[in-house]
């Protein structure tokens, strides 16, 4: 496989989330058993941000809410989020990666080696996905292709796709490698704050107060830390499966598949092992079969093969599904019935 980037939260208590309490005997996502996410806390969030900005003259722009009696009945309890605007360092170095949208990396060499994952990580995170599957031979096959080992479609164009796709997996496992970084830091600078929590009654008495806010604050901001991280590793997420939607369309394009075989092949589950899997493989067989077999069905209860239309020629050029309109039309013409040896009609 081309080398190419998880996090589990439990909730320990209303404020703190322990980062190290996820399996890992299988790389499989499938292992990792259904969380329920950390608390979404916006006020707190919103509070903390509008701090940080009036802190460094940032200004925030608020959401528009209509004057609605519904809406705002509805939404009387919450805290609607503010936008924060892209500070401009941020910007600066983007527009030094956007001058080769193309020949460009798609990773730096130094982002990579900074966040670069053991091997016993997932491998939607550590390599490229294997593309082996009865979709990739139908591909090869239909292209006269006896190249087995290449893992690359058979067609240029379908190469271009699938190039795009592993370009946009190996981004994605960046951000997920980054956003579990991040998480690890939030988390243990959090513990940092609870341990300064317990140092607070050592303080003099008019320090402790504002020694308090501090601490509080500190924790605040870490709790918010941690969910941005979730957030960042929740949107790599649905990258890879962006990722995982490319590729696939590359080999299917060039497959033979009828195209609602293909549809249903790029929403079928990715099990986060190789880019279609034996699921996949089981499903395109069961398929093609449901599919063969309502074509059979169909043919077997249509009309024409029930024999309830028949077509028949007369002579003269009238058929037997026109011959009474004809008959009523023009009487004194009526054709001769036409004798078995000479009938040329077609059923």
């Amino acid at each position: 496989m081309q080398s190419l980037t998880h996090t589990g939260m439990s909730q320990d208590d209303p404020d703190a989330w322990d980062l190290y309490d996820a399996p890992v005997s299988d790389n499989s996502p499938q292992c990792y058993p259904a969380r329920p996410s950390p608390p979404e806390d916006s006020t707190g969030y919103v509070q903390v941000v509008s701090r940080a900005a009036a802190f460094h003259n940032v200004s925030l722009h608020s959401e528009h809410i209509e004057d609605d009696f519904l809406f705002n009945t509805l939404s009387s309890t919450h805290s609607h989020y503010q936008s924060l605007p892209m500070l401009p360092g941020m910007l600066k170095h983007s527009k030094q990666v956007f001058e080769e949208p193309v020949k460009g990396r798609a990773i730096t060499p130094r982002v990579d080696k900074k966040y670069k994952p053991p091997p016993t990580d997932p491998v939607y995170i550590t390599q490229q996905l294997s593309p082996d599957s009865v979709v990739v031979g139908a591909a090869r096959k239909r292209a006269n292709s006896h190249t087995s080992g290449d893992a690359a479609p058979p067609d240029k164009e379908s190469r271009k796709f699938d190039a795009a796709g592993k370009r946009v997996a190996a981004q994605a496992a960046n951000q997920w490698r980054i956003a579990n970084s991040q998480a690890l830091l939030a988390r243990y600078d959090r513990a940092h704050w609870d341990e300064m929590q317990h140092l607070i009654e050592h303080l003099p008495k008019e320090f402790q107060k504002r020694a308090q806010q501090v601490v509080e604050e500190g924790q605040n901001i870490s709790n918010n830390q941690i969910r941005s991280a979730m957030d960042a590793a929740d949107t790599a997420a649905r990258t890879v499966n962006t990722a995982v939607t490319i590729r696939r369309h590359a080999w299917l394009r060039t497959s033979g598949f009828k195209p609602e075989i293909q549809q249903a092949v790029l929403n079928m589950p990715f099990n986060g092992q190789q880019l279609f899997g034996p699921e996949v493989d089981t499903a395109i067989e069961k398929l093609k079969k449901d599919t063969d077999t309502a074509k059979a069905m169909s043919a077997l209860y249509s009309p024409q093969s029930r024999g309830t239309f028949r077509k028949t020629q007369f002579r003269g050029g009238v058929s037997g599904a026109n011959h009474r309109s004809h008959n009523l039309t023009n009487k004194a013409h009526l054709p001769e019935p036409v004798s078995a040896g000479r009938f040329s009609g077609t059923i």
